[in-house]
């Protein structure tokens, strides 16, 4: 996002919002899979990202940096994903859900073999607490350093290195990766 000039944000609002609705436009598509990664249900995702937009829209005017305004709707966007991220399902729920938009790494050629390991990738990534799963989506899948997903999330930085290393070794073990 890209304003005119400094004189855009402070005296034409239109133009602060009809940019705003731009890149909202362009990455709404981006958005629904990054809530999709810490929501168990589309659905839920879909509110998550509804209700971010709407905060943001409402804050739009505090948004000084115009560079910042990808971090600053994803930080917006993971908050509520997690707010609204219902009680873990049990196993058996999560095994039903099926695989989301995680991908695997390898390509698998069987479509059922594909799917088995979409489905046990799905309920190992699943299994993880909510600050790993956080860490992982907005690291590994969002493509933050790891000092942008330390200030998305809140957390020193040390914290977020921990999570991430404590969520890999966890995804390894469930997965029964030997490393």
């Amino acid at each position: 996002m890209r304003f005119e000039s400094s004189e855009a944000i402070d005296h034409g609002d239109h133009v602060v919002d009809a940019e705003l609705a731009a890149f909202v436009r362009d990455h709404y598509p981006r958005l629904i899979r990054l809530a999709g990664q810490i929501c168990h249900e589309p659905r839920d995702a879909a509110d998550a990202v509804q209700n971010a937009l709407e905060q943001a829209w409402r804050r739009r005017g505090t948004l000084r940096d115009p560079a910042a305004v990808r971090p600053w709707l994803d930080r917006t966007v993971v908050r509520e994903a997690i707010r609204l991220n219902p009680r873990r399902p049990g196993l058996i729920g999560r095994f039903l859900a099926g695989p989301h938009e995680i991908d695997m790494s390898e390509t698998i050629a069987d479509p059922r073999a594909r799917h088995e390991a979409d489905t046990e990738l799905r309920i190992a990534f699943d299994a993880l607490g909510m600050d790993q799963r956080v860490a992982l989506v907005l690291h590994l899948y969002a493509g933050y350093t790891v000092e942008e997903t330390a200030s998305i999330v809140g957390a020193p930085i040390e914290t977020v290195r921990a999570r991430l290393r404590r969520g890999r070794a966890r995804l390894r073990s469930q997965l029964g990766e030997a490393r």
